[in-house]
């Protein structure tokens, strides 16, 4: 058994996303927006041959998951590695979002403690999975995994930026195949539309 592609995938939006509140780990399901962004994502995956689906086993990604597991009619199994970036209590539910890298002072976790979590994860992926395998996250943990792959470091002496931040309920791929490749990123439903409807 081999493991040749990782589709990533953001878990879809909430209210928690709309209203700019950390989340944490607290059950949120997902909007209605949401619930659409994702059945676009199952349906553009639904043609592709899936040995297994992996998420975080916070609501929102199992609600996910679930979502696009259900074309391949696959169970969804939780790792705690995909969990998202773990906030300090005092931050979990409040308005004003934080995010790993701009405000590490809000987590418990630091930039690479979460990194060396999302690596373990996809190690657990490869030696369960075969062929494509379906990961659902969030987004600190899948920049943390995706600045791995393209060999992006952060330096922890200062504030980081995002240049690879998914959007809720985009898919992005990463090829295992030798060394690891990212081959499709932050790929969503209405992208191209973004694209023609803003200004010249």
């Amino acid at each position: 058994m081999v493991v040749e592609n990782l589709f990533i995938v953001r878990h879809g939006e909430t209210v928690a996303n709309e209203d700019e509140v950390d989340a944490g780990p607290i059950d949120y399901p997902l909007v209605k927006k949401g619930l659409k962004d994702v059945s676009f994502i199952a349906e553009e995956l639904s043609g592709c041959k899936i040995s297994a689906v992996y998420c975080s086993p916070v609501f929102r990604a199992v609600e996910t998951a679930k979502i696009v597991a259900h074309p391949h009619e696959l169970k969804p199994q939780t790792l705690e590695e995909l969990t998202e970036a773990r906030l300090k209590p005092k931050f979990i539910g409040k308005a004003g979002r934080h995010h790993l890298l701009t405000t590490p002072y809000a987590f418990v976790e630091t930039y690479n403690q979460v990194q060396r979590r999302m690596l373990k994860a996809v190690s657990i992926v490869k030696k369960e999975g075969d062929g494509n395998v379906i990961v659902v996250s969030h987004g600190d943990p899948i920049v943390s995994l995706l600045n791995h792959v393209v060999g992006r470091k952060i330096s922890s002496r200062k504030r980081g930026y995002y240049s690879l931040h998914p959007d809720a309920a985009s898919l992005s791929i990463v090829n295992l195949k030798g060394r690891p490749t990212l081959v499709l990123f932050n790929y969503r439903r209405k992208l191209l539309h973004d694209y023609r409807s803003s200004p010249a």
